[in-house]
């Protein structure tokens, strides 16, 4: 479907690629959770990342073709941009003076003075965008491996393979760990797998946008089978805000990464030690998940996520059940606790629906 689909689809707009090799995808997540936060009651939809995409290759030769990917999230429950328009006015003053002096016909002479009324309305684009940039490169893909070149994961937040099972919702670890960084800027390699072993390596330039910032380096080595899944890798001068233009110099992150398959049950942990550049002390924090595949259908699943990293005693823990109603769309609900020894003490109980096209 994904390929007969896309000449019709897109020709028009990338008339001049080859569209043997290209896929639209994405995935539609949308939740209505009761919340709540900070001692206030309601109920909301959240789209939980949703996203749309296009990728595909060009093949070079026999040993090399070209690799490219556009992809977007979109908001499905509140997207879109309005325009909000302000008006600055003066007010209109007319002043009439009558003079004693006559004229030449002995009749008064009268002036009348008006200052004209002035109205500016300037208008602004407000709101959600629609699309926000997600993972973009474009690269050579072959016998040495993979090169590509633009805004994407890097190697440490792609370590997390499916450990966190409640990815892009609001059990995500983002909220509690470091390391989930998709970064600007970004140069990776990857190797060719030799004995179920891949090896990534990516240089991040930071391009001055912040002063005295320092060029990032992300890089982790996977071992992946079907029943088994073990990842470590090591972030330097990398975080969350190097990705929002703050200088991240001297921030290290290692992480270490394990999923383990038994019939029907699914393991994954996670472990991380986190410099931040200003305390003398590292941070730690870590993540375990659980999964129960009870049939082809029905799945149960928990998780919790701890750390100090993000913010002091931050901690998630999350339930949920998933209901397969076709190998592209199921239907899940969850429990969420959020809390940290600040402010947050968030609950959040959500029924949802997701697609995978």
């Amino acid at each position: 479907m994904k390929k007969a689909l896309l000449p019709l689809a897109i020709a028009s707009l990338l008339p001049t690629i080859a569209l043997a090799d290209v896929v639209v995808y994405g995935r539609a997540n949308v939740t209505l959770q009761a919340v709540e936060k900070f001692d206030t009651n309601y109920t909301e939809v959240a789209s939980n990342n949703s996203r749309i995409g296009v990728k595909g290759s060009e093949v070079i030769n026999d040993d090399w073709k070209a690799i490219y990917q556009f992809e977007y999230q979109t908001r499905m429950d509140d997207g879109g941009a309005g325009q909000t328009c302000t008006a600055a006015s003066t007010t209109t003053a007319k002043t009439t003076a009558t003079t004693t002096a006559v004229t030449a016909t002995n009749e008064p002479a009268t002036t009348t003075a008006t200052t004209t009324a002035t109205t500016t309305t300037t208008c602004k684009v407000s709101g959600n965008q629609t699309f926000t940039q997600r993972n973009i490169y474009v690269g050579l893909q072959g016998t040495g491996g993979t090169v590509m070149a633009g805004m994407f994961d890097t190697p440490v937040k792609a370590a997390q393979e499916k450990v966190d099972l409640f990815n892009d919702l609001v059990g995500d670890l983002t909220f509690v760990l470091e390391g989930e960084v998709r970064a600007k800027n970004i140069v990776q390699y990857s190797t060719p797998a030799f004995a179920n072993i891949t090896l990534n390596a990516a240089y991040i330039a930071s391009e001055h946008d912040v002063e005295n910032a320092t060029d990032g380096i992300s890089a982790s080595a996977v071992y992946n089978t079907k029943p088994f899944y073990f990842a470590v890798g090591f972030d330097r001068n990398v975080s969350l805000a190097s990705e929002q233009k703050v200088s991240a110099v001297d921030i290290d992150l290692l992480r270490a990464v394990a999923r383990v398959t038994f019939g029907p049950v699914v393991l994954g942990a996670m472990y991380e030690v986190y410099d931040n550049g200003v305390s003398d002390d590292d941070e730690d924090g870590f993540l375990v998940s659980a999964q129960y595949n009870i049939t082809d259908e029905w799945a149960l699943k928990a998780q919790t996520v701890q750390s100090d990293m993000t913010k002091l005693g931050a901690e998630s823990t999350s339930v949920g059940v998933d209901y397969k109603l076709s190998k592209a769309t199921k239907l899940f609900g969850f429990y969420t606790k959020v809390e940290d020894d600040l402010t947050r003490d968030d609950q959040y109980v959500a029924v949802g629906l997701e697609l995978n096209f």
